[in-house]
């Protein structure tokens, strides 16, 4: 799995972004320990649990970055980048 660089702090970056990224991060290490716990779970029941709570972090992960994305574009948008010209770090 490609692991999201950490979080670069641009001093301009409004509190909310740098929330959500912190989420996103933060939900990305969770993914990581939801694996870990799936290659070392033995019972069906549990990996079973496992395959929901990473399907759950996924989704999870895919809202932060629709949410970050929007974000980022909006407040390029206000500082005047154009839309094409914006993008996600």
């Amino acid at each position: 799995m490609k692991r999201i660089s950490p979080i670069r702090s641009r001093g301009t970056e409004p509190p909310a972004l740098l929330e959500l990224k912190t989420s996103l991060q933060e939900t990305q290490n969770a993914l990581n320990h939801a694996y870990t716990a799936f290659d070392y779970a033995s019972d069906p029941e549990l990996t079973e649990a496992c395959i929901y709570e990473i399907q759950s972090l996924q989704a999870r992960m895919n809202y932060l970055v629709r949410q970050i994305k929007e974000l980022e574009l909006c407040a390029a948008t206000a500082v005047g980048v154009p839309a094409g010209r914006a993008r996600w770090i």
